[in-house]
């Protein structure tokens, strides 16, 4: 028999909650080996999954039936006011959210860096919450085209609807249990563009482009509370995002100055684009207002482009050429449009926005990559060679 030995690093150990002849498990996930240090974890997280989304989905069933009998409901339709699509939305994302949240909140302790705050978890919870009730919205969508005009007794309804609400109660919760940077960063391009699209489809005025980028979000179209929250939401991700990524590679005036003033620069770019939503392009002192923190949330990019060589020295050579190219971008888009006036007002504001965040977008990434490494040690294999015993 071939015994090999590892020998962990006294700080993975730690790390890990190791002791004595503890069971681990090592998985090859694409070539790289994962080290789950309680192979039971997995299975007790699969048990709470089902066991909430079998309790949520009776609860949904009895709520309702109850509902159905005390509105004297005989049958009940796919779409309107009680009806399969309004319930099953209504109860899915309130039980989806709260399964969330409590896995969410269970292991805050597994959770490294500032994610574990709880304002942190919270702004997790809402934004998940909100792709949950799209997802699940579009789904009922589809369902109520493909059977338009079909509906069914109570009994039948009310059990489809708790098939329902568990099926997305379980969805929750194994999301939740899984939530990890890449995730995050998903989840705030999820919200951020797919909130300024929604606004964009239907705002109810065609010809918006005609005025500025920021008119989605003015009282002059009906749904300018999309675009508005999409923004502070997304700054309220992005903040939770640099919460992790700077705390886990100690930027303090103490740890890296550096760093520090990256985390200054970044933080206020994130704040500028929540202003931008709260303050929304309306005529008079919003407009005004808007107008400064829009022109502030440029310039903060503009700067930590350029000084992003000296804040960030191990960034590579390729993200810094990529930098300075979207530097020169944005420099040119202002050029064609107040100097040359070949771009109009919506399509330098589009394309300015493109260009930032992309480079943001790009400078998590490169962040991400040096928090990473906080987390590589170095083992050594032994391997020895010991008698079968028979």
């Amino acid at each position: 028999m071939v015994k090999r030995v590892v020998d962990f690093p006294e700080e993975l150990f730690n790390d890990l909650g190791l002791a004595q002849n503890n069971q681990l498990e090592i998985q090859n996930v694409n070539n790289q080996y994962v080290i789950k240090k309680d192979p039971a974890h997995e299975k007790g997280n699969e048990k709470f999954a089902f066991r909430y989304a079998m309790m949520t989905g009776v609860l949904a069933v009895l709520i309702a039936l109850g509902n159905f009998l005390f509105q004297q409901t005989k049958t009940v339709g796919l779409t309107g006011a009680n009806s399969l699509t309004q319930i099953t939305i209504y109860l899915g994302t309130f039980f989806g959210v709260v399964g969330f949240m409590v896995t969410l909140f269970h292991q805050r302790q597994e959770l490294r860096g500032g994610v574990r705050r709880w304002i942190n978890l919270t702004t997790l919870t809402i934004a998940y919450g909100l792709i949950g009730y799209v997802v699940l919205a579009l789904m009922m969508r589809l369902i109520s085209s493909a059977f338009a005009g079909a509906c069914l007794d109570i009994y039948t309804m009310s059990t489809i609807i708790g098939s329902f609400v568990g099926i997305m109660s379980y969805a929750m919760v194994v999301v939740g249990q899984r939530v990890q940077f890449e995730r995050i960063v998903s989840i705030l391009i999820a919200t951020l563009f797919g909130g300024v699209v929604m606004s964009m489809a239907t705002n109810g005025s065609a010809g918006w482009w005609q005025h500025n980028f920021s008119y989605l979000g003015t009282k002059n179209v009906g749904n300018g509370w999309i675009f508005n929250f999409t923004l502070i939401f997304s700054a309220l991700i992005l903040l939770t995002i640099l919460d992790y990524l700077f705390s886990t590679l100690n930027a303090t005036i103490r740890g890296d100055w550096r760093l520090f003033i990256l985390r200054l620069l970044f933080s206020f770019t994130a704040i500028a684009v929540g202003a931008i939503g709260l303050f929304p392009n309306n005529p008079g002192l919003f407009h005004r207002i808007h107008d400064d923190i829009a022109q502030c949330l440029v310039s903060l990019v503009l700067v930590m482009i350029a000084a992003i060589r000296w804040l960030l020295p191990k960034a590579s050579w390729e993200f810094l050429i990529v930098s300075y190219a979207l530097a020169g971008g944005l420099v040119i888009s202002d050029i064609l449009f107040s100097k040359l006036h070949y771009l109009s007002l919506t399509a330098f504001e589009m394309i300015a926005f493109g260009f930032a965040f992309t480079w943001l977008i790009l400078l998590l990434q490169i962040l991400r990559g040096l928090a990473s490494t906080e987390d590589v040690f170095q083992v050594t294999v032994e391997t020895n060679e010991e008698p079968d015993e028979r």
